[in-house]
């Protein structure tokens, strides 16, 4: 698979593939590797109203064989006024090369390398807002991880699709852990079969059934090649998952309200998550932490914001009014003096 895309250089804002309002930035890595930070800025123009997000600065993170091109979304939370940053991950997207090998990593929190280096171009723009993190399926699962390990850092947390769980459960992900852990240590590049049948690709794409225009190399209908280090990788987070996280940041959770995962094409995947089991998802999200708001929206895909209009509309609304409520939430509001003149203290 051959990559080309010329990386700006370090440090420095340039033009962004996306188009109008879209900048980006290389992150180099101390691994040699490079991550890049997207951000959008919506042309000047005076609000017909009190933007409602001002005051928030979100990172979006993408998920599995994946990389950042929603620009709709992009354009939502920066019109409601959040201040709007995306990542493409190490060996990602705008980082691939000729020498990558998409999508490798062997430890999640290998991520965290990104996501300190974006949080900190991010905070020193915008200081004084609160940083939330909105991320997708994988790109869930690690920033989890990362929220957990800096709650200084992270003041909220958005999930999409998270994939906390093996599709085939806890018992079956224990299982295979084992066996891959093994592999993984002898030769974490050492290929795995392809389960991606290219449902989520057809539901998605507007070169077969979908509505959206991206690139197929960095977003193969297939997916990326599995590895044993990429997989164990994955089963050793979501075994941190099931122990439970404890986040003390306020977390939303969004998941299409059911799943398709047969091996044979039918019309129901075109309303349905193909990629993870929701229930599954569902039940683990409760192990995230103290403050948890699960959404559950029907005929959703698995990226919730790539869904039919109606969908989105409804998605867009949800994650909207509850990063509304995240921002207004303050330590010492009228709220918490009528609990003290209530309850004392």
């Amino acid at each position: 698979m051959a990559f080309q895309f010329r990386s700006p250089a370090a440090g420095r804002w340039e033009a962004d593939l996306l188009g109008e309002g879209f900048a980006r930035r290389t992150l180099p890595l101390s691994d040699g590797s490079t991550a890049t930070l997207i951000r959008h800025r919506p042309k000047s123009a005076r609000p017909q109203f009190a933007p409602p997000l001002r005051g928030l600065a979100i990172l979006y993170v993408h998920g599995w064989s994946d990389y950042f091109f929603q620009r709709e979304l992009a354009q939502f939370l920066s019109t409601a006024g959040a201040d709007f940053y995306a990542l493409d991950l190490r060996n990602y997207g705008r980082n691939l090369t000729a020498d990558s090998t998409p999508g490798f990593i062997t430890d999640l929190e290998d991520y965290f390398e990104e996501f300190d280096a974006a949080h900190r171009i991010i905070s020193s723009a915008h200081p004084g807002t609160r940083f939330v993190m909105l991320a997708h399926s994988t790109g869930g699962l690690s920033a989890a991880l990362y929220a957990a390990a800096h709650p200084a850092k992270v003041d909220a947390l958005a999930l999409n699709s998270p994939w906390l769980e093996f599709q085939a459960s806890e018992l079956g992900r224990t299982a295979l852990a084992k066996l891959l852990a093994v592999a993984s240590g002898r030769n974490p590049h050492r290929n795995l079969p392809t389960i991606d049948p290219g449902f989520y690709t057809r539901t998605v794409s507007n070169r077969f059934e979908g509505e959206w225009d991206y690139d197929l190399q960095w977003r193969p209908a297939n997916g990326f090649t599995l590895s044993a280090g990429f997989i164990s990788a994955v089963f050793a987070a979501q075994a941190k998952v099931k122990k439970g996280l404890e986040l003390r940041q306020p977390v939303l959770v969004l998941l299409s309200a059911r799943d398709y995962l047969l091996p044979r094409w039918n019309d129901a995947a075109t309303r349905s998550d193909v990629a993870l089991n929701v229930q599954v998802v569902a039940q683990r999200s409760i192990n995230l932490g103290r403050e948890l708001h699960l959404v559950r929206l029907p005929d959703a895909l698995h990226d919730v914001f790539l869904s039919a209009a109606p969908v989105r509309s409804a998605a867009y609304l949800r994650l909207g009014s509850w990063l509304a409520t995240v921002k207004n939430r303050q330590a010492d509001s009228s709220l918490a003096r009528s609990v003290r003149r209530t309850v004392g203290g």
